[in-house]
């Protein structure tokens, strides 16, 4: 809903005076009929009561006939304008009541519009960012400019200037906490910085909506790479890249970032690329954000396919969560599958993408689960490797799970070869 703005309500306003002022001037002139009848009735009244002190003769029949005539002429007058002054005076009050409950509205809308210059930046980025500007760079944030979708809300491309453009991260504010503490979380973010995590430019929070703003990158991200890698340069050398870069920012949030960071919803959409296929992590941070507990919660907050089983069948998360998410997107990287592939529907009732490798690697077929192309290419020992390792990561039982630094530990020895 479009809000008014102050040279609309001051036209909207005036309007309406004019319509009280014509409403005033037809009730000036319907008070001018009924005291036209309220003459003609005294007149008339006077001249019965003259008729009675002066005992004037009796009337003939026919003289009387005209006097009740006269008499029922004047209460026709005097009912006439009784109706129409009460009718009017009706159609003042209800017309007064309109005004004053429709400029009410407008007090109360006018009251939850944002602040419309509260944008804040943490860094300089050349150009002063308004709620304004951003609305108008989104398309007021239109399906056309949406990139991405997600648990807590839509990310839209902004493009503010000739040569920038932002990510704009719309959160869902019903699910937000409250300004003040999403403002003091917001804060604490601010000071992670790490070479693979998306970076926070800055923020807008009011009572009726909520964004954070990012740089944008042009590589698109990692749900989008895997769809048209056929397209694309796809071997070793990037898998294993994509794979380290997002291994370090999740390791770096669960053992560097005090209190820890876990962030719940690893996915490839939330998995970032520039056009030299470096990846960035983004939405950490946002379970805090979004007032969710970070180490227990009483909701799963995640992506179906990819949340861990312990945390879908308890709702308790921990760092091995992430680690078992991890796990599924590079499972993801490695086959021409999805976490919960629609092929996968032919076997019994949770089969996913880890059931399917298991069954292979049983069957001594494990070189069918790989990316025909990426399999082709090898070198094959070390892919076979990296195939181990996520099933390492995606173990049922949390205890046997690696943490993150252990990922990060046996990714080192598996680096490709430098020509």
């Amino acid at each position: 809903m479009q809000l008014l703005g102050s040279q609309g309500k001051g036209k909207l306003l005036f309007s309406r005076t004019l319509m009280l002022f014509l409403m005033v001037s037809f009730i000036f002139s319907c008070f001018s009929l009924s005291a036209s009848g309220e003459v003609v009735f005294e007149r008339m009244s006077q001249q019965s009561i003259e008729s009675q002190i002066y005992a004037a003769p009796p009337q003939s029949p026919q003289s009387s006939k005209n006097d009740r005539r006269g008499l029922c002429s004047n209460e026709i007058v005097v009912a006439v304008s009784a109706t129409v002054i009460v009718f009017v005076l009706s159609t003042l009050v209800a017309f007064y009541k309109c005004i004053k409950k429709q400029t009410s509205f407008i007090k109360i809308e006018t009251s939850e519009l944002p602040e419309r210059n509260d944008v804040t930046v943490f860094n300089d980025i050349g150009v002063t960012l308004t709620y304004e500007k951003i609305v108008q760079a989104t398309r007021h944030f239109s399906l056309t400019n949406c990139i991405g979708n997600g648990g807590f809300g839509s990310t839209y491309k902004a493009e503010i200037s000739t040569g920038l453009t932002l990510a704009i991260k719309r959160l869902l504010v019903e699910r937000c906490q409250g300004v003040l503490q999403f403002n003091a979380e917001i804060r604490s973010l601010v000071s992670i910085n790490h070479p693979n995590l998306i970076t926070l430019i800055g923020y807008f929070s009011s009572k009726t909506d909520m964004f954070l703003i990012y740089n944008y990158l042009p590589g698109g991200n990692l749900e989008k790479f895997i769809q048209d890698r056929a397209n694309k340069i796809f071997n070793y050398k990037v898998l294993y890249k994509i794979g380290m870069d997002i291994a370090l920012a999740i390791s770096f949030l669960h053992d560097q970032c005090v209190p820890r960071i876990i962030h719940r919803d690893i996915k490839p959409s939330n998995i970032l690329l520039d056009n030299e296929q470096n990846a960035y992590l983004s939405d950490f941070g946002l379970s805090r954000i979004m007032g969710i507990e970070t180490y227990s919660t009483t909701g799963v907050a995640g992506t179906f396919g990819y949340v861990a089983p312990e945390y879908a069948e308890t709702s308790r998360v921990s760092d091995k969560a992430d680690v078992y998410s991890y796990g599924i997107v590079l499972l993801e990287l490695l086959s021409d599958k999805r976490a919960l592939d629609p092929s996968f529907s032919v076997y019994e009732n949770g089969f996913n993408i880890v059931s399917w490798a298991n069954m292979l690697l049983r069957n001594d077929q494990a070189h069918e689960f790989f990316y025909t192309s990426l399999w082709e290419a090898g070198p094959e020992d070390k892919l076979m490797n990296v195939l181990h390792l996520a099933l390492m990561c995606t173990v049922d039982l949390v205890t046997d799970r690696l943490r993150m630094r252990q990922v990060v530990e046996e990714l080192k020895d598996l680096a490709p070869l430098v020509p």
